[in-house]
């Protein structure tokens, strides 16, 4: 699995694939916490497969919001969150875990939800105004019969 030798490669997979802060960009995730992370499988027993849908867009709707998604199986690691789209954000970030939990721990197979991002929109403005991109979301969750 993950080990303290492949650290700066998975620190930068995770970084490409969204996952992962950078020191100024998110509080959510870092790479400690994702190599000591479980797998879904350990998180999440019962759960086949799990996708995000999900869409985030600017607060001024000044550029097309962006699609994208993430599929987890259960050898994924159980992590979920994401950075905020907007490169220029500092501290910010969406967090779906307990959405996610509390949906498995329900038993629901899909639920829909929106998140804003309360970073900071850029290092200029720290402490005078937040980033407020929006991330909505749409996750389908497949269970084991």
């Amino acid at each position: 699995m993950f080990s303290a030798s492949n650290l700066p490669i998975i620190g930068r997979w995770l970084e490409r694939a969204g996952i992962a802060r950078t020191p100024e960009r998110t509080d959510h995730v870092g790479i400690e916490e994702l190599v000591t992370a479980k797998t879904m499988a350990m998180t999440f027993p019962q759960v086949k497969h799990l996708a995000i849908n999900m869409s985030i867009r600017a607060p001024d709707n000044e550029i097309e919001p962006t699609m994208n998604g993430r599929s987890f199986s259960p050898d994924s690691i159980a992590c979920f969150s994401f950075r905020c789209k907007n490169v220029e954000c500092v501290h910010g970030g969406f967090d779906l875990q307990e959405e996610i939990e509390r949906a498995i721990a329900e038993q629901q197979t899909e639920i829909t939800g929106r998140r804003v991002c309360r970073g900071w929109r850029n290092k200029r403005l720290i402490e005078q105004q937040r980033c407020y991109y929006e991330l909505n979301f749409k996750i389908h969750i497949t269970y084991y019969n």
